[in-house]
């Protein structure tokens, strides 16, 4: 795919991309009001729900390795194929799992088939490069915050009208809307293929280049902690307003709707500022806002806030998150040069792997009260705002 042949230039292409990049977490934030109502449904303590949300991303943690660089090596779209096929019956399975460990092992396959987004992020960097490819990708951040918005209602509804198996109907139904979007109306989208680069060598080899590149690693850590400190909203959050505030399952998809909202707010933010300043300032701005929500929950978590201050603060937190995530990715990925598939898919991975960190974090810090996921902000956050600032305090020296 050229530069000069954008797979941006139309619209419905836009939204399908959209649609993909946001497809793992639809697949995850769909089940944030069932994760203590299939527990109990297979006779376990709700807690056991979140483990929906930490196999979801481990499996996907994995899977993104092989996705990127089969891209790279065999074409997007035959990539895009194969994987949306590989989910849509993954999904199936889930919907039909006769118990709680079939249904794990089907969303763990679910997860390993989620190559989707990766695949995106690898198509915006075949095009585009610096704040172009960032203004790209806070759009495609724009389209998957308002899909992460409904998604939980979009979960909650089915738990009403039907139950938490309609819920893995719904994705399997969309995987296979995307696919056939793929296959019928999806223009050329293949790069120059190198299949010599599908090996184990070549892994190792791109891998320690990568890792030993600080504009890449650095923006790669500082999205993916980021991102475990918002993983603890959708482990534990349905069952902590629950507890905390007597807010019914059914019922946590329109308030989850309003933090969705917000983070959709940060990625436009994020892309207007970037038509008139730097990717530096930007980011500046997004971390910022990250250390204030970092130390705002690190006190409520030792006090008992109310639902109101409690939403508050998280929603701080996501509008940092919106802002950060997609001006990370496209930072993170200007050192890939010519291996964007397996840079991306290199980033996806240690975004889930954090992504499963915060889950088990915070279902293991969950008692009940709201301090599971204040502290799991306030952790990732911090730490996050510190890495950030000293990346810019003391930058990698040119060899």
């Amino acid at each position: 795919m050229s530069r000069s042949a954008s797979p941006f230039s139309r619209t419905d292409t836009v939204i399908f991309m959209g649609g993909i990049t946001a497809l793992t977490a639809m697949s995850v934030d769909i089940v944030l009001p069932a994760t203590g109502v299939v527990a109990r449904a297979f006779g376990l303590d709700e807690r056991m729900g979140a483990m929906l949300v930490g196999i979801y991303f481990l499996a996907y943690a994995i899977g993104q390795l092989f996705w990127g660089l089969f891209s790279d090596a065999f074409g997007r779209k035959l990539a895009l194929k194969l994987t949306l096929a590989g989910f849509s019956l993954a999904s199936l399975a889930c919907a039909l799992a006769p118990s709680f460990q079939v249904l794990i092992v089907a969303r763990f396959v679910q997860g390993l088939m989620g190559g989707t987004p990766v695949i995106a992020r690898a198509m915006v960097r075949d095009v585009s490069s610096g704040s172009e490819a960032a203004r790209m990708m806070t759009v495609l951040g724009a389209i998957l915050s308002v899909a992460t918005m409904l998604a939980p209602v979009v979960g909650s509804g089915m738990l009403v009208l039907f139950s938490w198996r309609a819920i893995f109907g719904v994705l399997s139904l969309l995987g296979l809307g995307f696919l056939a979007y793929t296959i019928f109306a999806l223009g050329e989208v293949d790069t120059n293929r190198r299949p010599e680069r599908f090996s184990l060598s070549f892994l190792v080899s791109a891998a320690r280049r990568l890792f030993g590149t600080r504009d890449f690693l650095a923006p790669m850590a500082c999205g993916s902690l980021t991102f475990a400190g918002y993983v603890a909203l959708g482990a534990v959050g349905a069952i902590t307003v629950e507890a905390s505030f007597g807010v019914a399952p059914e019922a946590f998809g329109p308030l989850f709707a309003i933090a969705a909202l917000i983070n959709t707010g940060g990625a436009l933010l994020a892309g207007q500022m970037l038509k008139h300043k730097s990717l530096e300032f930007v980011g500046l701005v997004g971390f910022s806002t990250l250390a204030l929500a970092g130390a705002l929950h690190l006190v409520l978590a030792f006090t008992a806030p109310g639902l109101q201050l409690f939403w508050a603060a998280i929603c701080l937190y996501v509008l940092a998150f919106g802002m950060i995530y997609p001006t990370a990715i496209a930072a993170a990925m200007e050192p890939a040069a010519d291996m964007p598939g397996f840079a991306a898919s290199l980033m996806g991975a240690m975004q889930m792997v954090a992504g499963a960190l915060g889950a088990w974090i915070a279902s293991s810090l969950f008692d009940g009260t709201t301090s599971a996921i204040n502290l799991n902000m306030a952790l990732f956050g911090l730490v996050t705002a510190g890495l950030y600032l000293a990346h810019r305090l003391f930058p990698q020296r040119s060899r």
